[in-house]
Formats: structure tokens, sequence, C-alpha cells
């Protein structure tokens, strides 16, 4: 990903947010390099995804944005695993924290998806499960990644649900 200098007359000074790009050496937090994700085979194949590469160093925050269909989600979704068997993830490079992405075990990826890695999804309909409360379904984030358990869990969701006036 190329970086968005705010300062034409300085190349090497971001003066929108105040760093010296040059010089910048806050270490990488993610970094993807070529990903493609294709789905289908053969003559049917269809590529979706084609040659992203970004770097988002500690502190900086990534907004994807694009028109409808241009690959965002794809993306977002092949960087957490979360594409369906059909898709073919090809990369040279998804690391996050340090971690190789691409080896990550499915167990140690779900330590990391949701709680160090999140996105919100387009649909409204496909955050939460409807065949589940909304109490199990925030108990089994706090659970995994927080490690609360017992009365903890349940005084946790009520904090939250007040905190957002649900």
């Amino acid at each position: 990903m190329t970086h968005n200098n705010s300062n034409p007359a300085n190349p090497l000074i971001d003066t929108k947010n105040g760093i010296d790009v040059k010089t910048d050496n806050s270490p990488l937090l993610l970094e993807i390099e070529n990903l493609s994700v294709t789905f289908g085979k053969g003559a049917r194949a269809f590529r979706a995804v084609d040659d992203v590469s970004l770097q988002l160093k500690q502190g900086e925050v990534l907004a994807v944005v694009g028109e409808s269909g241009s690959g965002k989600s794809v993306t977002m979704m092949a960087l957490m695993g979360l594409l369906p068997s059909t898709a073919t993830v090809a990369a040279n490079k998804i690391r996050f924290d340090g971690q190789d992405m691409l080896t990550l075990s499915a167990r140690d990826r779900r330590k990391i998806i949701g709680k160090d890695i999140s996105m919100i999804f387009q649909n409204a309909m496909s955050c939460l499960n409807p065949s589940f409360t909304i109490e199990f379904q925030i108990a089994e984030v706090l659970k995994t990644h927080l490690g609360l358990k017992g009365s903890a869990v349940r005084k946790r969701i009520l904090e939250l649900l007040e905190l957002y006036q649900i």
C-alpha cells in the first residue's frame, strides 16, 4: 500500500498525522504482500482479489474502502482465515504481530481473531446469530479472549449492555 502523503511540499513529512515517514520506526503490526484470492477452478475460476499489498504499523488505523464488489471483505476474510474451502488464497506474506498467518494453526488463529483482529461486516444480519441469545454470543467472546468465568462473565455482559444502552 502506498503511503498517502498530505504534505506535497515535503514528501517525507505527513503533516496530517505528524509522522516523519522516512524515520518512523514503529514496528509493523500487519503486513500483506501480493495477496490474491480465487474462487473456483479452471475456466470457471474468478479472481476476487488480485495482488493486494499493505502494511500497517502499530498505532495506525486502517480503513479499507472501495466500490461494492472490489474485494474489501474478501481481503480481510482471507487475513482472518474465514473464507470457504472453495477459495484459494495465495500470498507471498501475511504476517500479524510477527506471526505468519499463512502457517498458523486453526487453534492459534482463533486466539487472535475476534480479539486482536476483527472486522465489522457489511451485512448487519450476519453479525449476530438469531439461533443464540445475545448473552450467549457475548459470553463466548469474553470467555475465549478475556478468560472470564462464572459470574464475572454475566457481570461484564450486563455492564456492556448498559454501556451501549441495549
